[in-house]
């Protein structure tokens, strides 16, 4: 079951990149590419046993652009792999201001045993498939009295605004963990390939709104116009994940699980050239 929801190049380059900061307290060897990387945002109150390995710190370098958030916590990512950490703490947020454009952030990076263990929403990525462990919320029978486990996914966008160039508008689709769960007679290898399905196809859905979006050529500068189309795909999800339902009877008719897990392989490699950049 589901819930919805160029010298002077150079130069020009790094005056307008955000300025990234680091104070390491601890050496390790830097993780590699693929290593999970877990973010906490500021409101997360979990604790972390692990080592401390130091802070970092996106800010505005002067007439920043590349600051949206999104962009700031894959640069707080790259930098976390480079020492070693495979946690980041957020510990301050400044949102976009009058004084700035950027999204300004503070972390303490740590290294942990399991960082998986602490992760409150996943990245749709191919390698990355779904696991029990991963539905980490209360089962809400009042509402979903014959589910057997719910996932929570959904996607986004984002738009920096800059006085100097036209943003790019990003798109992400997440798996929410503490909001999706399972009953414990629900864990088994055949549910879990349903709950996945719908996650692929809230992915399916992101890499449809990133077309929509290229084809119409929006940027930062008509984020009107990107809510219009936004609006409408996310209908379309909706009822997407609806007819998924139904048609399968969540997951019951197996011979129609078989059908869609193939439909659902199929428009992922159609809108392959529409998923998120690594």
């Amino acid at each position: 079951m589901k819930k919805v929801i160029g010298i002077i190049i150079t130069l020009v380059v790094f005056s307008c990149s955000p300025k990234l900061k680091s104070k390491i307290a601890t050496t390790l060897p830097p993780l590699d590419d693929n290593a999970l990387i877990v973010v906490l945002d500021i409101t997360d109150d979990q604790t972390i046993s692990g080592d401390i390995i130091g802070n970092l710190e996106a800010k505005d370098s002067g007439l920043a652009v590349n600051c949206t958030y999104y962009e700031n916590i894959k640069n707080l990512k790259a930098l976390a792999r480079a020492e070693g950490a495979n946690l980041i703490k957020i510990t301050e947020h400044k949102l976009p201001d009058g004084w700035s454009t950027c999204h300004r952030l503070k972390a303490t990076i740590y290294n942990v045993n399991q960082p998986k263990s602490y992760e409150t929403q996943i990245e749709w990525r191919a390698d990355r498939k779904l696991t029990w462990d991963d539905f980490k919320g209360e089962p809400d029978l009042e509402n979903f009295p014959n589910a057997l486990a719910l996932t929570n996914s959904g996607f986004g966008y984002e738009s920096g605004i800059s006085m100097f160039k036209q943003g790019e508008v990003f798109v992400q689709s997440v798996f929410y963990n503490n909001s999706s769960w399972v009953l414990p007679e629900g864990r088994n290898d055949y549910v879990l390939r349903h709950e996945q399905i719908h996650f692929d196809i809230t992915e399916i859905y992101s890499r449809k709104l990133r077309k929509a979006l290229a084809d119409s050529k929006v940027t930062s500068d008509d984020m009107l116009r990107a809510k219009v189309i936004f609006d409408q795909i996310f209908q379309e999800l909706q009822k997407r994940q609806d007819k998924y339902d139904r048609e399968t009877k969540h997951g019951d008719k197996k011979h129609t699980q078989e059908n869609w897990e193939a439909i659902v392989e199929l428009e992922l490699e159609k809108y392959a050239l529409y998923r998120a950049p690594d």
